[in-house]
């Protein structure tokens, strides 16, 4: 189990193809490994949140690209999937009463899952997370 806080960048830009290409393309060439991303519509346009493996190197790549980003720390966990495994992380937080904000997981199945967190305090979560039960 690994619990990191990191910074995840949100960017807003029209709802057509190829806009979230454009971010992932500006990482890649950057040498930026994007750990996980989630796009939604909104209004008129969508929104994408990521959270890169090395923050100033994205910061670097947005700006050469023109992009602008909002950022917001956030608790990245990975740990083992499997079922059952996304109520021990969550019942962690609501027993420390904090409120998730945000949150997006993904795992394929099997091996480890990770987990982006968004709440108000990291550091209380953190610690949370990382207590026993």
């Amino acid at each position: 189990m690994s619990v990191k806080i990191r910074t995840e960048f949100t960017i807003s830009f029209p709802n057509r193809p190829g806009e979230l290409n454009k971010v992932l393309d500006a990482m890649a060439k950057a040498g930026v490994n994007v750990l996980a991303f989630c796009g939604w519509p909104e209004g008129g346009g969508a929104k994408v949140s990521f959270v890169p493996d090395h923050d100033e190197k994205a910061r670097q790549a947005l700006a050469t690209a023109g992009l602008n980003a909002r950022e917001s720390r956030v608790v990245c966990f990975t740990g083992p999937s499997g079922l059952g495994s996304g109520t021990k992380l969550t019942s962690k937080l609501a027993k420390a009463g904090i409120n998730l904000e945000v949150s997006y997981a993904t795992t394929a199945g099997g091996g480890e899952a990770l987990a982006v967190l968004g709440v108000k305090d990291v550091g209380a979560a953190l610690k949370a997370i990382e207590a026993e039960t």
